[in-house]
């Protein structure tokens, strides 16, 4: 009985050591056939979508920076996703829009009125205005 248990475990090894070995041939030979790093492919993605991701956002208001975070999803021209901090709680990004550079989204809270952002990338960052209750000033984020 043990031997029969000793000979199931060798067989199930070495199936994992060859398919794992198949996986690693796979993958090599994917990357000379394509011809290009894994790091040029996130450059490429990068550039076709700058704003799908996570973003480190602050909002300057009276004096105050105010510090959020961003999950953003871009879908064509149409942008996605949800917000947080610690002033409003959870929302979500509704209305949004990425075209010719210029990003545009309201963000909605259950508890908080609603924030209007428009922006833009400047240096590898989101720069633009936010209004609220009537109130507009600057925010900014960056990529985590």
């Amino acid at each position: 009985m043990r031997l029969g248990t000793f000979l199931g475990l060798l067989v199930i090894t070495s199936l994992a050591v060859v398919t794992s070995g198949y996986s690693a041939i796979a993958r090599q030979h994917e990357g000379s056939v394509n011809n290009q790093p894994a790091q040029q492919t996130s450059e490429q993605e990068k550039q076709t979508d700058p704003i799908s991701g996570a973003w480190a956002a602050s909002f300057s208001a009276q004096g105050t920076t105010i510090p959020a975070t961003f999950e953003l999803k871009l879908e064509g021209a149409k942008v996605t996703g949800s917000v947080n901090s610690d002033y409003t709680g959870p929302g979500t990004v509704r209305d949004g829009s990425w075209a010719d550079g210029k990003l545009s989204f309201t963000m909605e809270f259950e508890k908080r009125e609603s924030i209007a952002v428009k922006g833009s990338m400047t240096e590898g960052k989101l720069v633009g205005e936010f209004t609220t209750d009537g109130f507009t000033s600057n925010w900014e984020a960056v990529k985590k």
